[in-house]
């Protein structure tokens, strides 16, 4: 863990760059932040964070290619020392449940002020949870686990971190081909990835399944 005197080394993903380039500047301003990189995709962003093994990562949930959860995975698996915060415009359930399924100390919303990043950032350095209030209000704590979860789980959480991506681009009205393309997976994986989401979910009609998603807060309608 770090000392206090340590400089925290972040890595930031996020394809929004104007977002990203004040953040940078920001940051620079705080002498105890180091952004050792930045990227706009998934792909790159996990080959970036493994490449500098940085203290924290911050991630957008929307995020080109595998899909920000997706690389979650391996980057928990992998570097154990990294801390993970999300940092997106989604309120949803199932986003909090998939960001502590990867093991994140920290969910904060777009909305909130540069500062409370900062502070977010120096607690996960720390090893402290970090979440925006509207979030906290969603947890629950297990003092025996130590360790938060979502207070109501949806059907969604029967579907692994890959297969809510995958109905994130179906329901946006993707081919299987499109998927396989966006996800670097061949089109068989897909179509049984989406043979299984729709059986865990009983829903057999892709209008269904895109009304389903943009209910339960994976796309906006």
């Amino acid at each position: 863990m770090l000392t206090s005197t340590d400089t925290i080394r972040v890595v930031l993903v996020d394809d929004h760059l104007m977002l990203v380039d004040s953040l940078v500047t920001r940051f620079q301003r705080d002498s105890d932040i180091e952004v050792v990189g930045t990227a706009t995709n998934a792909d790159d962003g996990l080959a970036l964070i493994l490449e500098t093994e940085p203290d924290v990562v911050i991630l957008d949930v929307e995020l080109p290619g595998r899909g920000s959860f997706d690389i979650g995975e391996e980057i928990s698996s992998r570097l154990k020392n990294t801390k993970m915060i999300f940092l997106t415009g989604y309120l949803s359930d199932i986003f909090i449940e998939l960001a502590l399924r990867v093991n994140a100390v920290g969910y904060l919303l777009k909305g909130e002020p540069i500062e409370s990043l900062i502070h977010a950032i120096k607690k996960a350095a720390r090893g402290e949870y970090c979440f925006s209030q509207s979030v906290q209000e969603r947890l629950i704590f297990d003092h025996k686990k130590n360790r938060y979860s979502i207070q109501s789980e949806s059907m969604l959480a029967s579907l692994t971190s890959r297969q809510i991506e995958v109905l994130r681009h179906l329901a946006r009205g993707k081919s299987v081909k499109e998927v396989a393309r966006s996800m670097h997976l061949s089109e068989k994986s897909i179509d049984s990835h989406k043979y299984r989401i729709m059986h865990k979910l009983g829903i057999h009609d892709r209008v269904e399944l895109a009304r389903y998603s943009i209910r339960e807060g994976l796309t906006l309608p």
